[in-house]
């Protein structure tokens, strides 16, 4: 089945979407300077980013997900 160009677009935005939240989390975990102090002998910043770095993989399996319905052979075809 082929899919129109604005599914393509809206998956591709997804994935985009779903990468910058990875990657922001990322370096908010690992590479950022910031301190905001601790919660149980672990630094905030690197929970916020574990936290924007899930959030990105759970975004990505949405599109996947999203992907799949598209080129279900039943979508959009309802029994009575």
């Amino acid at each position: 089945m082929k899919l129109p160009v604005a599914v393509i677009i809206n998956i591709s935005l997804r994935v985009v979407v779903a990468l910058a939240y990875s990657l922001l989390g990322a370096y908010v975990a690992f590479w950022s300077d910031f301190q905001l102090g601790e919660f149980a002998g672990v630094p905030i910043v690197k929970m916020l980013g574990i936290l924007f770095f899930v959030y990105g993989l759970f975004r990505l399996w949405r599109a996947y997900l999203y992907f799949n319905e598209m080129n279900d052979q039943n979508y959009g075809h309802y029994e009575d």
